[in-house]
C-alpha cells in the first residue's frame, strides 16, 4: 500500500466535496478494489471513508457559513444534502448547533481536519507472522451481506448479536469460530461459523492456498483492530507480498485470534 496514492485520492476528494465521489474513481486512484480501500482506509484512520467524506463536507460547509452570505439551502444542495432538513439534522449532530445558530451567533470555528498518511502515523513494532500453505477448509456457517461496506459492518453486529440469541456463538466457539470476509460483484459478504455442521448452516469451502498468519494474542476486538491497523499500515509497506484484498479470514481459539492473508500466486 502506497501512502502516495492514499494522499491523491484525499486530495482529488478534497477538490470534489461538491461533486458526487464515486467510491471506484477513489479506488482507482489507490489501485485496490473499492472493498479493499474501505477497509484499509478505516483501519488506517479508524473513521470510514464515507464518514470523512461527510465530515469534510460538513466542515467546509461550516466556513462558509461564517465567512460568506451563502443561504442555507444553497449551501445544503452544493454539498450533496437532499434537502435543507437533512442538511441541518447532519450539521447539528456534528457542531451542536443548526446552520442557523452557526450563521448568527459569535462562536468558535470548528473543523475536522484532512487526513494525511505517512509513514510516521503509528510507532513501528516489530510483527511475527508465519507464512503457510492450507488445504481446503469445509466450513458450516451463517452469513450476512450488503451492498455497501457501511452497511456490511452494521449487518455483521445484528449477525452477531442473533446467534448469541440462539447460541450458535456458543457452539461455533466450541469448535474454533472462524469469521470470512469476501467480496465478490459489488456484493459485501460475510460468514461466521466452525468446522462442524449444525442446523440452518449453510457449507462454504475455504480455498486451499499460502497465506500470512499473524497471531493477535487476545480475541478483544480492540486488539484485533490494532493488529490490522499495523498489517496494513506497516507489513504491506514492507514487503512485496501481493495479496487478495477480497478475502479476509479470522480464526478464533478459546483465548487468541489470528488474522490470515491470502497471498496470491
Amino acid at each position: 500500500m502506497n501512502f502516495e496514492y492514499l494522499n491523491n485520492m484525499i486530495k482529488y476528494i478534497e477538490e470534489n466535496l461538491t461533486e458526487n465521489i464515486e467510491y471506484k474513481k477513489l479506488a482507482q486512484i489507490v489501485g485496490v478494489s473499492e472493498y479493499a480501500l474501505q477497509r484499509i482506509f478505516i483501519f488506517l484512520t479508524n473513521i470510514s471513508l464515507s464518514e470523512y467524506i461527510r465530515k469534510r463536507r460538513l466542515s467546509k460547509a461550516f466556513e462558509e457559513l461564517k465567512t460568506t452570505d451563502i443561504k442555507i439551502i444553497d449551501l445544503a444542495i452544493k454539498y450533496k444534502y437532499d434537502s435543507q432538513i437533512s442538511f441541518a439534522r447532519a450539521f447539528k449532530s456534528m457542531f451542536g448547533m443548526t446552520p442557523s445558530e452557526c450563521k448568527t451567533t459569535t462562536i468558535e470555528y470548528k473543523q475536522f481536519p484532512i487526513i494525511t498518511f505517512s509513514n510516521n502515523n503509528n510507532a513501528c513494532e516489530e510483527l511475527k507472522y508465519e507464512i503457510k500453505e492450507i488445504n481446503k477448509i469445509e466450513l458450516y456457517c451463517v452469513q450476512t451481506s450488503a451492498k455497501t461496506h457501511d452497511d456490511l459492518l452494521y449487518n455483521i453486529r445484528k449477525l452477531y448479536s442473533d446467534i448469541e440469541e440462539n447460541s450458535l456463538y456458543k457452539k461455533f466457539n466450541e469448535n474454533g469460530m472462524y469469521g470470512i470476509s469476501i467480496c465478490k460483484e459489488n456484493e459485501y459478504l460475510y460468514y461466521v461459523g466452525s468446522e462442524k455442521e449444525y442446523k440452518n448452516t449453510m457449507q462454504l469451502i475455504i480455498p486451499a492456498g499460502k497465506y500470512a498468519i499473524f497471531s493477535v494474542g487476545s480475541r478483544e476486538q480492540k486488539d484485533i483492530v490494532k493488529k490490522e491497523k499495523m498489517i496494513y499500515s506497516q507489513w504491506l509497506q514492507s514487503t512485496n507480498y501481493n495479496i487478495d484484498h477480497e478475502f479476509n479470514l479470522e480464526l478464533y481459539t478459546k483465548d487468541n485470534c489470528y488474522l490470515y492473508i491470502k497471498l496470491k500466486r
